[in-house]
């Protein structure tokens, strides 16, 4: 069986993943950032946890370091943890939030891990979204300062789509098995939907988070053969749409070497 070290898996689709690939036997590596529900999930599966926070680079590169001396080997990564931020706001590394959250955090922690990654042929997922349809990604302006927030939508689209390049990119440039895909609309967490005033609409149209996880358990272990490295998946239907700029490798290279830049310049701690 193998090990699946999942972010974001305190709560919605990451939580659902884990109780689900545990019940199967895998060993499953809980990371969240509420100490208690990161802890209550662990525990559920008689699995291990690590905290983090991905509003801190510093954090993002202790857990790096602990999952890599923690674990002789990771057979699958899943970048799951993110999300929308309705506000405006940075983080203490002076970062978009969105931005840092769903794209800078799992880039550095990735390539952080890389070393891990390669010795154990590790399948790495990315949690993307149909929303990368209205998000075009600004290496030079990742915070999108300037332009309208609508209660960070586009910001949040941008992550997504640059979460799925970053997939594309990582299996281009390390022949790591990389993949990304949207899990659908799911009634979780996310962007507070669970407890804002149209919860009970949000309850009758979305999906589960067992279903939204449908697509994170396939990933993590199916036998994909034929199925193209980089590939992003639609739930669980391959080639699903994207935009220009998310298939364009260029588009890809260049995200990449900006999120380098912007880590190199984020001290450790």
């Amino acid at each position: 069986m193998s090990t699946i070290v999942i972010t974001g898996a305190s709560s919605g689709i990451g939580r659902a993943a884990a109780l689900a690939l545990a019940a199967e036997g895998h060993e499953v590596v809980v990371v969240g950032r509420d100490p208690d529900r990161t802890r209550q999930v662990a525990e559920a599966i008689g699995g291990t946890h690590h905290l983090a926070d991905f509003d801190s680079l510093a954090d993002v590169r202790r857990l790096a370091r602990e999952l890599a001396e923690a674990h002789e080997r990771i057979d699958v990564l899943a970048n799951n943890a993110g999300g929308l931020h309705p506000v405006r706001e940075q983080t203490p590394d002076g970062v978009d939030v969105t931005w840092q959250r769903n794209v800078l955090a799992p880039f550095v922690l990735t390539t952080e891990l890389l070393p891990t990654l390669t010795a154990s042929g590790t399948r790495v997922l990315f949690t993307g979204s149909v929303a990368q349809g209205f998000g075009a990604v600004d290496p030079v302006n990742p915070g999108r300062a300037g332009r309208p927030w609508m209660r960070g939508w586009p910001a949040y689209g941008a992550a997504k789509r640059a979460d799925i390049m970053l997939a594309k990119e990582l299996a281009r440039r390390t022949g790591l098995e990389s993949y990304s895909f949207h899990p659908g609309f799911i009634a979780s967490r996310f962007a507070g939907l669970d407890q804002s005033v149209v919860a009970p609409v949000v309850a009758r149209v979305a999906g589960s988070p067992e279903e939204g996880a449908s697509p994170l358990i396939f990933l993590a272990t199916a036998e994909l053969g034929g199925i193209p490295n980089g590939t992003y998946f639609d739930r669980l239907k391959p080639e699903g749409r994207l935009s220009a700029q998310a298939e364009d490798p260029a588009e890809g290279a260049r995200l990449w070497e900006s999120l380098e830049r912007l880590a190199a310049r984020i001290p450790s701690a």
